[in-house]
């Protein structure tokens, strides 16, 4: 009896999502240098708050006292290199993501796919044992039952059957008994009342009346002994009929016996059938249940993962950010 196996699943059908570390978008072309010449003193104060550095200084000898003018240099963010580099960073990171996310989300539906399939195969491996058990359990039970009723009716009819021919032999064999012995009874009074007779006639007793008592009682003394004989056979026929139905019974008794040793056997082996099959289910839903555990444990560890791509509104703080740094100097 062949025991279904659980479809393979093949662990290397899963893909590993290897995203790439998240660098450091900074990057040092961001910044220029910003010069600026000809500031007057009146606002350097601010300007150096600012963050503005003095590079050089000038007089005009026109004015008394002189005046002062300043060079200054500041080094400032090119805020279209800043938002090209972001756009691109963020770009790369949310595609990563959603690559990421799409190879998970793929790879869960496939393999749900494939275990739905072998869970299909696995079910359908089991239905053809169960029938199969089945089959063979209902088909020696058909077999067991028809011998069994089989050995019934043999031990309902065969019997009778064969005490009424034991019945009817031993009848026949009993037609005739005792009449040898009736003709030595009626042979051996019939010799004695003539021996009787003649012994009254050699005495010269003999008279009518005297021979007429003489013969009745030999008739009477016959008819007993016939009697007593006829007594003794039929109480041997009883006998031997009380003999033929204690037969009976120890031959229906012993069909009896044999039968309930042929339905014990039948029930052993009925048994054993039914052991093999629940030893066949325990063993296919021990693995049907070690397999759901397996990808459970596997489906929820993937399902967990979780690759978060930028928000956008960030994004679009930054760039917002970075328009107004770059909308010019505010005037004190």
């Amino acid at each position: 009896m062949a025991i279904p196996v659980v479809p393979y699943e093949d662990p290397n059908t899963l893909e590993e999502i290897n995203l790439p570390r998240v660098v450091n978008p900074w990057w040092g072309l961001w910044w220029a240098d910003q010069t600026v010449s000809g500031i007057p003193e009146t606002v350097m104060g601010w300007l150096v708050a600012q963050g503005w550095r003095v590079t050089d200084i000038s007089q005009d000898a026109t004015t008394t006292p002189p005046t002062l003018y300043y060079a200054l240099t500041k080094p400032v963010m090119d805020s279209s290199s800043v938002l090209l580099s972001l756009c691109n960073n963020w770009t790369l990171a949310a595609n990563d993501a959603r690559g990421a996310n799409q190879v998970r989300y793929n790879e869960v539906l496939r393999d749900w796919k494939e275990l739905i399939e072998s869970q299909h195969e696995h079910f359908e491996a089991q239905v053809e044992v169960h029938n199969t058990d089945w089959g063979l359990f209902i088909t020696d039970l058909g077999t067991y039952m028809d011998t069994i009723d089989a050995a019934l009716y043999t031990n309902r009819i065969n019997p009778e059957a064969d005490y009424e021919l034991h019945k009817t032999t031993t009848r026949d064999l009993l037609i005739g008994l005792g009449t040898t012995e009736v003709d030595r009874i009626n042979e051996q009074f019939a010799a004695s009342l003539s021996e009787q007779l003649q012994m009254l006639i050699d005495h010269g007793l003999y008279t009518s009346a005297v021979a007429t008592d003489i013969t009745a009682r030999n008739h009477r003394d016959r008819d007993e002994q016939l009697q007593k004989h006829y007594d003794a056979l039929a109480r041997e026929k009883v006998g031997n009929e009380h003999q033929l139905f204690a037969q009976r019974l120890q031959l229906a008794d012993h069909v009896q016996r044999a039968i309930v040793n042929q339905m014990n056997t039948a029930a052993a082996r009925l048994d054993g059938w039914k052991t093999v099959a629940d030893m066949n289910q325990k063993l296919m839903a021990y693995q049907l249940d070690v397999r759901n555990q397996l990808a459970v444990g596997l489906y929820g560890f993937v399902e967990r993962r979780d690759d978060i791509a930028p928000e956008w509104k960030d994004m679009s703080q930054m760039i917002a950010g970075l328009g107004d740094a770059a909308g010019g100097w505010l005037t004190p």
